[in-house]
């Protein structure tokens, strides 16, 4: 089995990258291993939104894989998903694209710009596949995300978006993600740990090693379930 592991850092890869067999490096942002039966290239893309549609559909074009897993770190909306959950994200959508006057901020599916059911659009959000059947991945709490190029930190923008999307996560890749696969039509799964709230911004109150730790365990369970199949 083929695997595209996706990630915006490596600091999120490195403790999977230490239980696999490395093989090659075969670009600047991409590098091989194996794990029992697995093949697994990593893909490290850079934070946001164009950074990983662009790497990310410069390596589909140059090879197939059986799934495609992208994983990385999230903020919270809702303190009932604490820090280190690790969750499926089922649904994802561009929060911050769109149009602002004076009475607000507008989907561009709100100002008739855009057909909020265009492929792969169904009603201006992107759907998952599914779970393929992985327990490890049934098992994890699904949430809907929204995808922000600049992470919310003022009360009145964070209200703003919780009322209007009604969304469990931010990142700042995960549509991106999720469009492209969807476009390239190859199986997808979008993977976060909570690393923090999303909240007036204290960095010293993330907890990215907790968030790593949890990914890293989720992630290697999904592999130790795919290598026996």
């Amino acid at each position: 089995m083929k695997i595209l592991l996706v990630s915006a850092t490596n600091r999120i890869v490195k403790g999977l990258k230490e239980q696999f067999q490395f093989v090659q490096r075969t670009d600047m942002n991409m590098e091989t291993y194996h794990f029992s039966n697995l093949q697994i290239d990593i893909l490290i893309t850079g934070m946001g939104s164009v950074f990983t549609a662009y790497y990310l559909t410069k390596a589909l074009d140059k090879s197939s894989y059986d799934l495609v897993l992208n994983i990385g770190m999230a903020g919270s909306f809702d303190h009932f998903l604490e820090q280190g959950f690790v969750v499926n994200v089922i649904q994802d959508q561009f929060s911050d694209l769109g149009f602002e006057d004076k009475e607000g901020f507008f989907t561009m599916y709100e100002m008739e710009l855009m057909d909020r059911d265009e492929y792969p659009f169904n009603d201006g959000v992107i759907k998952s596949l599914g779970n393929f059947e992985i327990e490890e991945v049934e098992a994890l709490i699904p949430v809907k995300g929204i995808t922000v190029n600049t992470l919310l930190s003022a009360p009145a923008s964070i209200s703003r978006v919780k009322e209007k999307f009604n969304a469990e996560i931010e990142t700042t890749e995960g549509a991106a993600f999720m469009y492209v696969c969807l476009q390239e039509k190859v199986p997808f799964l979008q993977l976060r740990a909570i690393s923090y709230f999303v909240e007036i911004k204290k960095i010293e109150n993330w907890n990215i090693p907790l968030a790593i730790d949890s990914l890293t365990e989720s992630v290697m369970y999904i592999f130790k379930e795919l290598s026996i199949d």
